[in-house]
């Protein structure tokens, strides 16, 4: 049904601004009057927020921030626990989150729903804004008449996955400070250190050291050929753009070859996979549809070439674990607990342990990756920087020679 927005004016004579959904515009207009609300104005689609209040998107689709998509689905599934009305708990959640484009959204959803919609429904009209695999488990919690304990598995996986992402931003911390103090390092040598030495050693008629010689020049072709400089960045920007696709796929296939990183990225999108597949089974998704799922929610080209031939598997008539047991790319040990959960038919259990324990291991597992790329970042900055250092000091100390 078409959505208008409006803004009229109340009894009171309040200006008011809202959406109705209404067969046309004249049925939209007896809606507001309906409302004794006096319209000023009436435009076809929903409202819009101001440029200052949009989050920025270089693809053209706003999507759900995850902290404003945890708060709502833990926020719902409390609601829903203790019997709420569907509806209360929506207008309760818009009221309570603090994000605009996540209040917009649930008013919409709250309409939707007000007209007849399932939630499930109501979530898809929003357009991309829901992820799709977290509607699809709705509309199966509402199928099944289980919505309240879908949208809590819903919230506790959403936290999990922020919870990692919190430990990976946290870990990265003291290797990107590292970065950023040497890159300011360098660009202090460049541009005031060697300008500074480069006329001591005209005045000695000695010749600029190889380093100092190619600092000036550096800082030459940055100054005077900005320009040129500026557009060969855009240029390299623009292919990395084009080619962003190749180039993530070499990178991630590389860095799972990688003595403890590589382990992690495994035991992470193995981690990633579970998560999908127990909280779509639980909610009472057919196994092929967990997997398409878990294939569609997957970035790493690797794995979803996996989950693909794995989802054909199984539609042939084989087995979860024949298809990711014996690959290479799945945590060893979850493979065994697999084979183990097909034999009991205890599938959901078992995958919600292991979800548990490949939670625990990978955050060991980065632990144990940043306190040996640290020291290793650490190494390769003091050894670049203290070699510019000591052989610039090693040519001023040369100009004694000369001078005597």
């Amino acid at each position: 049904m078409p959505r208008y927005s409006y803004s009229a004016y109340t009894v009171a004579g309040a200006l008011e601004t809202g959406e109705v959904q209404a067969t046309s515009d004249v049925a939209a207009l007896d809606q507001l009057s309906a409302q004794g609300l006096t319209p000023v104005s009436l435009q076809a689609g929903g409202q819009s927020l101001a440029w200052w209040q949009r989050d920025l998107s270089f693809g053209g689709v706003q999507v759900a921030k995850a902290d404003a998509l945890e708060h709502f689905f833990k926020t719902l599934a409390g609601l829903l626990k203790v019997r709420l009305a569907l509806l209360r708990s929506l207008r309760f959640c818009e009221g309570n989150t603090k994000d605009r484009a996540m209040a917009q959204a649930l008013s919409r959803v709250q309409s939707d729903v007000s007209d007849g919609s399932t939630l499930g429904q109501a979530l898809r009209s929003a357009g991309n804004f829901f992820p799709d695999r977290l509607i699809t488990m709705v509309e199966i919690g509402e199928a099944a008449d289980r919505l309240a304990d879908v949208t809590e598995r819903i919230a506790v996986t959403l936290a999990s996955e922020a919870e990692q992402r919190r430990e990976l931003r946290g870990a990265l911390i003291y290797p990107v400070i590292l970065v950023i103090m040497s890159l300011l390092v360098m660009a202090l040598l460049v541009f005031f250190l060697a300008p500074t030495l480069a006329p001591v050693f005209a005045s000695a008629d000695a010749n600029l050291p190889t380093v100092l010689r190619l600092m000036v020049s550096l800082r030459e072709v940055i100054l005077e050929q900005w320009p040129v400089v500026l557009i060969a960045l855009c240029l390299g920007l623009v292919m990395l753009r084009i080619l962003r696709r190749p180039i993530r796929s070499f990178i991630a296939r590389f860095t799972l070859r990688l003595p403890i990183l590589g382990g992690y990225l495994r035991q992470s999108e193995t981690l990633k996979i579970l998560q999908t597949l127990a909280l779509m089974l639980s909610s009472g998704a057919s196994l092929p549809r967990a997997m398409t799922t878990a294939r569609e929610t997957t970035r790493h080209p690797s794995y979803h070439a996996l989950l693909a031939q794995t989802e054909d598997q199984i539609l042939a008539g084989g087995t979860l674990s024949d298809g990711l047991s014996g690959s290479a790319l799945i945590d060893p040990m979850a493979g065994a607990m697999l084979e183990a959960g097909e034999e009991t038919d205890q599938m959901v259990p078992v995958l919600d342990q292991l979800v548990i324990d490949l939670r625990t291991r990978s955050a060991r597992t980065l632990a144990q990756a940043i306190r040996m790329i640290t020291p290793l970042i650490t190494l390769v900055i003091g050894v670049s920087v203290g070699g510019i250092i000591l052989s610039t000091v090693s040519a001023i100390m040369s100009l004694n020679d000369v001078a005597f």
